[in-house]
């Protein structure tokens, strides 16, 4: 409908200003700024900035109301970063006070001297229902009773939480242009958010932000507000050190957790690892077949036992096929029984974490010739989240959101 012109009025006695409609009844903004109404930000930002580049959106808006040029690309930008950074703070906000309120540490770490939080024994599958899935997968196995050892436990789904955590890196802006037209790509920075879906039954949420241990922190204040916290949590993750290390070192006040690398990454890493140890691409694939077939049935030591049986005269560089055993030595108790997982109807992969770091910020953020600044991404991202979280239309009205998982 274009824009607003209202009258203000003031209030005068003794050439004192007693009252100021222009002051008293909006917020203020900074000169040549204008009041943004609920309905510009639902058609400029909902259903404009996150879905296609600025400068589109841009001309789209201004050809709604008849105005041109009226909203710049810039002046949208900068609206929808501030937006999204309003997002961020009272995301901060209310995760730090939930951990205040309930006993925790700023860094989401419990202090309280009785850890009701403490639950060391998962609610797993009927036994009897374990071993029917184990026997059904053993019947293509040569040797018996190996399966059962495997130290992942499984999980009766009714009381998991399960969890999905990555990071998706797009390109970082340059604070100058190369004159030259020269671009390096092996300096090229990278911004970095981190996606964590979180699922329970059939409803979920997603949080994201700048840095792991930072995502990690509002985590723990989302479990303690949805009440999460007396079920086991799934994380599932690709195998990335440093991601491990630091799910278990925040939540090292919590026992009732475990990790299970996502089927796709370990099968991934095998096959990039063996491409650069084995000779040729047929070797290769035949021994990827036959070392998947173990890792799918969770036996890891004998998926190490066969790879230090091969013939020295198939091997083409030796250090990299230490480098995958030393990979599978370290993700051990990460590894489960895949097929038994996928008998029992239990999950197996992160996929829809990863899809959710396409639909968060891949897919807007990830084009030929875009590049972004830290608060700018992280901004964007945030307002595509709360669209995902369904939480769009209660932040448009009243400037808060519900932080409480969604159908």
């Amino acid at each position: 409908m274009g824009r607003f012109a209202f009258q203000t009025h003031l209030v005068v006695n003794d050439r004192d200003i007693k009252y100021d409609t222009a002051k008293c009844l909006f917020p203020k903004v900074k000169d040549k700024e204008w009041y943004k109404t609920r309905g510009f930000k639902e058609i400029a930002i909902i259903h404009g900035s996150i879905e296609g580049s600025y400068r589109k959106t841009s001309e789209r808006i201004n050809r709604i109301r008849h105005q041109e040029k009226a909203t710049p690309s810039r002046t949208l930008r900068d609206n929808t970063e501030a937006e999204g950074s309003k997002i961020v703070d009272i995301i901060e906000y209310k995760s730090i006070n939930i951990l205040k309120d309930n006993g925790f540490s700023k860094e989401g770490i419990f202090e309280g001297k009785d850890n009701q939080y403490n639950i060391k024994k998962a609610v797993t599958l009927p036994e009897e229902k374990v071993r029917a899935a184990i026997a059904l997968c053993e019947k293509k196995l040569e040797e018996k009773g190996k399966i059962i050892n495997n130290p992942i436990c499984y999980e009766d789904p009714e009381q998991t939480v399960n969890i999905s955590i990555d990071d998706v890196g797009v390109k970082k802006q340059k604070e100058s242009r190369q004159r030259d037209g020269s671009n390096d790509e092996k300096k090229r920075e990278y911004v970095h958010n981190t996606i964590v879906h979180i699922e329970k039954g059939k409803a979920n949420y997603i949080l994201n932000g700048y840095g792991l241990k930072n995502v990690l922190r509002i985590l723990v204040a989302f479990l303690i507000n949805n009440e999460l916290l007396k079920y086991r949590l799934q994380f599932f993750t690709d195998g990335h050190r440093i991601l491990q290390t630091t799910i278990l070192k925040c939540f090292c006040w919590y026992k009732n957790i475990t990790i299970i690398l996502d089927w796709y990454h370990l099968e991934k890493k095998c096959k990039e690892r063996l491409s650069l140890a084995m000779k040729g691409r047929d070797i290769r694939n035949k021994i990827v077949s036959e070392l998947c077939h173990l890792l799918w049935y969770g036996l890891v030591d004998q998926a190490t036992e066969y790879l230090r049986k091969i013939d020295n005269d198939l091997i083409k560089n030796k250090e990299e096929l230490e480098k995958l055993i030393g990979y599978f030595e370290r993700n051990k108790s990460y590894i489960p029984c895949y097929a038994a997982r996928k008998e029992l109807g239990l999950r197996n992969s992160s996929n829809i974490g990863e899809k959710m770091n396409d639909l968060v910020v891949s897919d807007r953020q990830k084009h030929n010739g875009m590049s972004w600044s830290m608060p700018g991404s992280v901004a964007l991202a945030s307002i595509t989240a709360l669209v995902r979280n369904n939480e769009h239309k209660r932040w448009l009205e009243k400037g808060t959101i519900e932080f409480k998982l969604a159908a």
